[in-house]
């Protein structure tokens, strides 16, 4: 395949600049910024739920399936559905950690394996809630509602597509839940939410006919947006106990800079000012909690995420470039996700006054379709298997849940594009991937 461009041509997956090193034209450096570009800041392996939303904000809930809408009976209600909070007969203070190793594999049509970098990625959550009154309980948590996190090896076949892929997301979300009747509470919360991405990606250079090491481009940015949550819980018989939560849409608009890394003997290049906007999904979970059959309490939810708002990522630059030889200052790629459901069942069981054994079952179905499918979200629908428990002393409380994340294999035969034009054959990393992974969660809150 050849690509003729002006300053350079494309030979198997390789970009060729004039043999003299003088000559070298930004312009063509420019058109590598595209491919950066191609896929922005935000689309990384997730975490824990399809997409990149992580459900994982404490131990109670984790241990379970995270099916706790309609029990929310802890002070990670104000995640899960703040109407639970006035449950809480005392002021509490919870504070959770959690930690994800995700492990991807690759396997390329004509054999051979790579394997993502062994890494832990480490998110927590603090909640604090205050009962004001009999009918009234103000909260305040801080928690990571979004996540993600790949590093690939620098060498792998597809290190032109991605290297490292990281989103991190602080939200800040204080609420109040009323309780309109002895057995229907409302609550509402605000959100403010702040995000911090990093990609990085190998570039593939030539001088002449000489092949040079691997430059490296890398893309920072930032952003903040608002929301808004809101949640009922409605116990129509005694021991039966019906759940809603709902989150909105979060609007970010991601400020940033694409950097260039390039080997001797090309120039240091400046860096380039961009932004792209990205919509975080809304979702509604429903549940039911039935406590009737004492010392067991069994739950299931069902949650739908908003993953439409995911249709397309365009970014903006403050500099014309060349995107497949086009000048142009917007790259736009084509993601065209699709809303998903998640199934949640759990159960717990109080074995003693002070001692809770929990587990649970999610069904995850991905967001993903096959055309936009990428190494970036190897991601298909997950089973995941949780248990867990907590064992309370005096005052304190401590928690411990552990899941096991399993994805379904899934075939990448596609072609991706850049400006409604396929990127080179050599950059597809087309194959098989797999990925599973091992997450623990540890908590402990105090009441006054």
């Amino acid at each position: 395949m050849k690509d003729v461009r002006p300053g350079g041509e494309m030979v198997r997956g390789f970009y060729r600049f004039p043999s003299a090193p003088g000559r070298l034209r930004w312009g063509a450096l420019q058109s590598w910024l595209a491919i950066l570009a191609a896929f922005g800041p935000l689309t990384a392996g997730r975490l824990e739920a399809a997409g990149f939303a992580l459900m994982q904000q404490g131990t109670a809930a984790m241990a379970q399936g995270n099916a706790f809408v309609a029990e929310a009976n802890d002070p990670s209600a104000i995640f899960y559905n703040p109407a639970g909070l006035n449950q809480l007969k005392r002021p509490e203070i919870y504070l959770a950690t959690i930690f994800n190793a995700p492990d991807r594999e690759y396997y390329p049509p004509g054999g051979g394996f790579s394997q993502t970098n062994r890494r832990i990625y480490h998110a927590a959550a603090t909640y604090l809630v205050w009962p004001v009154h009999d009918r009234v309980a103000l909260g305040v948590g801080v928690f990571a509602p979004f996540g993600l996190g790949t590093a690939w090896h620098p060498e792998w076949p597809g290190r032109y597509l991605t290297t490292l892929s990281r989103l991190k997301t602080y939200n800040l979300n204080p609420a109040v839940a009323v309780k309109m009747t002895p057995t229907f509470s409302l609550a509402l919360g605000f959100n403010a939410l702040y995000a911090d991405a990093e990609l990085k990606r190998a570039l593939p250079l030539r001088v002449g006919s000489v092949a040079l090491p691997d430059g490296e481009a890398a893309f920072d940015g930032d952003a903040t947006g608002v929301g808004f949550n809101a949640g009922l819980l409605y116990e129509p018989w005694r021991g039966i106990r019906l759940g809603l939560a709902y989150r909105s849409k979060v609007e970010l608009k991601f400020k940033g800079d694409l950097n260039l890394t390039l080997p001797r003997p090309l120039p240091a290049t400046p860096r380039i000012g961009g932004n792209a906007r990205l919509d975080l999904p809304p979702s509604l979970t429903v549940g039911v909690s039935l406590s009737r059959f004492s010392p067991f309490t069994f739950n299931f939810d069902a949650t739908w995420t908003g993953w439409s708002t995911y249709d397309r990522l365009q970014i903006n630059l403050n500099e014309t470039i060349l995107s497949n030889g086009v000048p142009t200052r917007s790259i736009v790629s084509l993601k065209n996700w699709r809303d998903a459901w998640a199934f949640r069942f759990g159960a717990n069981c109080r074995v003693k006054k002070n001692l809770t054994l929990r587990a649970g079952y999610i069904y995850d179905l991905t967001p993903v379709p096959d055309e936009t499918f990428d190494p970036q979200v190897p991601d298909n629908n997950r089973h995941i298997f949780t248990l867990g428990g907590d064992l309370t002393i005096p005052r304190f409380t401590l928690g411990l849940a552990y899941n096991y994340i399993y994805t379904e294999s899934r075939d990448k035969n596609n072609l991706l594009a850049l400006n409604d034009r396929p990127l080179p054959p050599a950059f597809q990393a087309n194959g098989t991937y797999k990925s599973d992974v091992h997450a623990l969660g540890l908590s402990l809150s105090t009441r006054f």
